[in-house]
């Protein structure tokens, strides 16, 4: 059974309630036994009022805190619209589909905001509410009450929108207007309640100001206020102020790419690639972002903020879902406004903490895809709601001057008495950067509206859709003459259902106080004169990457642009390991702080596998050097698709060796070149040499180090030298002695002497041992 009341229905009276019977007069008896007027009759009330006293007290402190945890005190409910105060609460579900059971928290009563019409609401129209209820509890509610509740005074200020929407179920509730009886609801069963009242009945004067009014739909239980619906209708019996415009803007990102590594083969390198299967599990039908493209494709109203990299590795998948849902995306770009962010979706507060720029916009993509030339890529859309300055000069550093500001950050100061555009000029030590500053109450409720799950305290669709024309509505009133550009960034993880958004945007386009325009045509206003709190100069939120990690991921891109130096077309080197270094910086593992480090660690490993490109091939025995000087052979190899030109330099560990130069030259692609050092030595031992090689004619290393061992001997030459000479000196001398001895046998002796009676000089000699014929 419903009750009515309208307009003007007397009011609830103020004053004391009479007392039940006449006060007995003076000398006349009062009804009920006579008091005992003895001392000992006296004595003994007493004593029972005490002991009544003391029981009730005992029973009260085991009651009350009971029942003021289980019901707060009701407090004095207004029942003439003119008089409502406008404060109160809104308890509502987190279901889209109104006839679903609500999500609410278990042993409470819910109200949820199935409908309300029309919008706005005029002279001559009839207001209709739709609300569900929902029974939580574990009792069968027999006689529950529901009230609708209008008051006329507008909201005039969006604290006071928070004021009521945010406030305790105790607080005040808008002036009745009709009451509903319902049936008994039993545990866990849903009711729903319509109040259709009359526009003329609520009490509005003619001409009436136009703007947002709070309503209010109350469930009792024998007097016992158990759930407050809180939300507002707007009145629009004179024109409305100009439209206020919205652009929004949706990130299309995530989830995280992992590494794999593969082992190459004896002499050649492994490599270390980008996993896109992750991409394959995120966009079906019943993921996110598979919901999010379904839901927006056919909605330019909303900008994409797009990773080209899942795009990318949605394209070069093999499943055919991820390919309709590429083709699908790329479809949708078509007619809006299409931001491309840096590929993988770097984290820029992970480079800002380090003072690195941002990785570049020319990335590799998976599959070998470019970037759509028509996307934008000025634009940088942290993680962060609370974005710091030092991130801000990061971007602009890195080329991206256009900024979205979250959450908190650049709101207008305490003497700014409307909502500005939502554009905001942010200098810097590297150049201004101009913020899109997101309103943070639409963009809350906004997600919160259009979202597939919701929390139990979170709006239902309508209600929330009502939020957002009520803020609109105020902010259009703030400066009825003056139009203005607010902003609308949702969060990374939204997941919105697409007939929820549908109704949410319907609505807004409806709203004659409300247009949805695309965001180039904020860019293109002029940015407002108005003072803002400034950002923070640095700020490490939760869930940043370490700086030790960004460093190590830091300090392999430095050593990976040094060693692509030797090529001959160093672009393809540095840009072919440049992926697996932004992967782990994407903003997606901010909540994966486990795979995150993992990735870091495969991704310094892959960059140190590039660098073994070129390499110097170890040697499988010790190198022996007996003389003073001479050249070590060592050989390099060369597994890229181009020559390199490199220095090979060889460092001693100790003094016993001396290199005398570094010598320097090609090696052709796919080939290995000897390079022959030149060395001295300087004694004798063993000298581990380390092996450099270095880039022409920067001199930087470039590769990992190798090692051999030298046997240096230096004075196996000396001794060698010593014992040839000495060998050679004793063969002389023998041979001297040799032909000594031979001069002086007696056979030669003979041969020289003259025999006795020989004739004189002129006489010839006779041979020896021949006669001459003649005796003496």
């Amino acid at each position: 059974m419903s009750f009515h009341f309208p307009g003007d229905a007397p009011r609830a009276s103020t004053r004391r309630p009479a007392e039940h019977g006449r006060r007995p007069s003076p000398g006349t008896p009062a009804h009920g036994p006579s008091r005992s007027s003895s001392p000992t009759g006296r004595r003994a009330a007493r004593s029972r009022t005490r002991a009544l006293l003391t029981s009730l007290f005992v029973l009260g402190l085991a009651v009350l805190p009971s029942a003021a945890a289980a019901t707060p005190a009701a407090p004095w409910v207004v029942d003439d619209v003119r008089t409502a105060a406008a404060l109160g609460t809104v308890r509502v579900t987190a279901d889209t589909d109104p006839t679903a059971s609500p999500s609410s928290s278990a042993g409470a009563v819910s109200t949820t905001l199935v409908s309300m019409s029309p919008t706005p609401v005029g002279p001559g129209d009839t207001l209709t509410v739709v609300a569900q209820i929902h029974n939580g509890t574990q009792d069968t509610l027999e006689n529950p009450r529901a009230t609708l509740g209008v008051n006329w005074r507008p909201v005039g200020t969006r604290s006071a929108l928070d004021a009521w929407a945010d406030a305790p179920t105790s607080q005040q509730v808008a002036g009745r207007m009709a009451v509903e009886n319902l049936d008994p609801l039993g545990p866990g069963e849903d009711t729903t309640v319509t109040f259709s009242v009359a526009a003329d009945d609520l009490n509005l004067e003619p001409g009436s100001v136009w703007g947002p009014r709070p309503l209010s739909v109350t469930v009792e239980e024998d007097g016992e206020r158990l759930d407050v619906l809180r939300t507002f209708f707007v009145w629009g019996e004179s024109a409305a102020p100009l439209p206020v415009k919205v652009s929004l803007l949706a990130p299309v990102t995530g989830p995280t790419l992992g590494l794999s590594a593969t082992t190459g083969d004896a002499g050649t390198p492994g490599t270390t690639s980008v996993e896109l299967h992750a991409v394959d599990e995120a966009i079906g039908t019943d993921r996110r972002l598979g919901r999010l493209v379904s839901a927006t494709a056919d909605v330019p109203d909303i900008a994409w903020v797009i990773d080209p990299a899942v795009l990318a590795a949605a394209e070069a998948s093999a499943d055919p879902t991820s390919h309709a849902w590429a083709t699908e995306l790329r479809g949708g770009t078509a007619a809006r406004t299409v931001f491309g962010l840096r590929p993988y979706d770097p984290d820029p507060a992970a480079y800002a903490q380090v003072g690195a720029p941002l990785p570049a916009t020319t990335t590799p993509l998976p599959g070998g895809a470019t970037l759509d030339p028509s996307w934008r890529t000025d634009l940088t859309y942290p993680a962060d709601d609370e974005l710091d300055l030092r991130t801000v000069r990061t971007s602009v550093q890195s080329g991206s001057p256009l900024v979205v500001v979250r959450g908190d950050g650049l709101t207008p100061e305490s003497s700014v008495n409307h909502t500005p555009t939502g554009l905001a000029t942010v200098p810097t030590t590297a150049g201004a950067a101009t913020a899109l500053v997101a309103d943070d109450r639409l963009t809350e409720v906004f997600t919160a509206a259009t979202s597939v799950e919701r929390a139990a305290d979170e709006p239902s669709t309508a209600d929330a859709t009502q939020r957002l024309l009520a803020d609109l509505a105020v902010v259009a009133s703030e400066r009825p003459t003056e139009s203005r550009h607010l902003v609308v960034a949702l969060p990374r993880s939204w997941d919105p259902d697409a007939a929820a958004l549908s109704t949410v945007l319907g609505d807004l386009h409806e709203a004659s106080w409300v247009d949805v325009a695309p965001v180039d045509e904020l860019l293109a206003s002029p940015v407002p004169d108005v003072a803002r709190t400034p950002l923070a100069e640095a700020e490490v939120t939760e869930g940043t990457l370490p700086a030790a990690e960004m460093n190590e991921l830091q300090r392999a891109r430095a050593e990976i642009s040094d060693f692509a130096t030797i090529a001959t077309d160093p672009a393809p080197v540095v840009q072919g390991a440049e992926p697996a270094l932004v992967v782990p910086t994407a903003i997606a593992y901010r909540t994966l702080p486990d795979e995150r480090t993992e990735a870091v660690d495969t991704a310094v490993k892959g960059a140190a596998m590039v660098r073994s490109a070129v390499s110097v091939v170890p040697r499988g025995l010790d190198v022996m050097l007996i003389n003073t000087s001479g050249n070590l052979p060592v050989r390099v190899r060369n597994t890229l698709d181009q020559p390199v030109t490199v220095q090979v330099a060889l460092r001693p560990d100790n003094g016993l060796l001396k290199v005398v130069s570094f010598p320097a030259g090609p090696v052709p692609a796919g080939a290995e070149v000897d390079f022959k050092v030149p060395v001295r030595a300087i004694g004798s031992g063993d000298v581990r040499v380390s092996v450099e090689l270095l880039s022409v004619p920067a001199g930087t290393v470039v590769s990992p180090q190798s090692e051999f061992v030298v046997q240096v001997r230096a004075e196996w030459e000396n001794t060698g030298t010593a014992i040839f000479a000495g060998v050679v000196a004793l063969l002389m001398i023998g041979g001297i002695w040799r032909t000594i001895r031979r001069g002086r046998s007696p056979r030669r002796v003979a041969e020289l002497t003259p025999a006795t009676g020989v004739p004189g000089a002129q006489g010839g000699a006779t041979p020896s041992g021949r006669s001459t014929g003649h005796d003496e």
